[in-house]
């Protein structure tokens, strides 16, 4: 983890010192982080820094993505399938990624992929020279391990850490944009989500996130006791709205809603 990006976290469990390695170095490879406010301690492994506090029961889709055999072949097989199964629209990953990076504008902080995943939007971001350092988020331990994988494989820079929404262990006003990409289902407080997006975001920056619209009701009922959260564009406009984000846009692609806001400039 590049030293840039250390200098934006914040502890996860105090939520007011930053965390600090043990000696000054460019880049963190292993070795603990330390806050001193509360001294908590926190690992980093092949310059992964896990925040992941106790946390409560696992929802069943959240479980499926802690399999290794399913992060080894979600991009290739896994994701493909669901966006089948959800009779989502026609787009290729690179028209996908195109409509994200026309939204995300142009950042001037660092870009938090939140729900990585197995980074493959980190790495398209990565990719671009002219962008800031990219940083991708997850809970999960073998999606991240993938998302290591896939990213040396590939050559490209990407900052990963494990930790969970809807908290950001990110300083105020840190981070130039967040995509939150096919993701946005999996949180279940929604309210508390956007009030840290709104709380980390530097004036001027994006947030870019997508999902699919709610189903009839059985199928709703299924999704919510797997732990999954579809929305509608309005209770996402509102929830936007309420935490002063503003210059809503939207995409309707049904299944697929694809959602912008930004936090205003001073």
């Amino acid at each position: 983890m590049r030293r840039a990006i250390l200098q934006l976290l914040r502890c996860p469990r105090c939520r007011r010192g930053g965390l600090m390695p043990e000696h000054d170095t460019d880049v963190l490879a292993f070795g603990p982080l330390h806050c001193p406010e509360c001294h908590a301690s926190f690992p980093v492994t092949e310059g992964v820094a896990d925040l992941v506090q106790e946390s409560a029961s696992t929802p069943l889709a959240q479980r499926g993505m802690e399999q290794r055999l399913i992060a080894r072949s979600y991009e290739r097989y896994v994701r493909p399938a669901l966006q089948r199964a959800l009779a989502a629209p026609p787009l290729d990953r690179d028209s996908e990624y195109l409509l994200y990076r026309s939204l995300l504008g142009h950042p001037e902080a660092p870009i938090l992929d939140l729900g990585t995943g197995t980074g493959l939007f980190a790495r398209h971001l990565a990719r671009e020279p002219e962008l800031p350092p990219v940083v991708g988020l997850d809970v999960s331990r073998a999606m991240l391990e993938e998302a290591v994988a896939q990213a040396r494989e590939a050559s490209v820079r990407v900052d990963f850490l494990r930790a969970e929404a809807p908290y950001l262990p990110f300083r105020d006003e840190s981070l130039g944009a967040v995509l939150l990409a096919h993701s946005l289902h999996f949180i279940a407080d929604i309210g508390r989500l956007l009030l840290e997006v709104s709380r980390v975001l530097r004036p001027g920056g994006r947030f870019v996130a997508s999902t699919w619209l709610p189903p009839g009701r059985a199928t709703a009922f299924v999704q919510r006791r797997a732990g999954l959260h579809p929305r509608e564009e309005v209770e996402l406009r509102d929830a936007l709205s309420a935490v002063g984000l503003v210059d809503f846009a939207r995409l309707r692609l049904p299944p697929l809603l694809v959602v912008k806001a930004e936090k205003p400039a001073r």
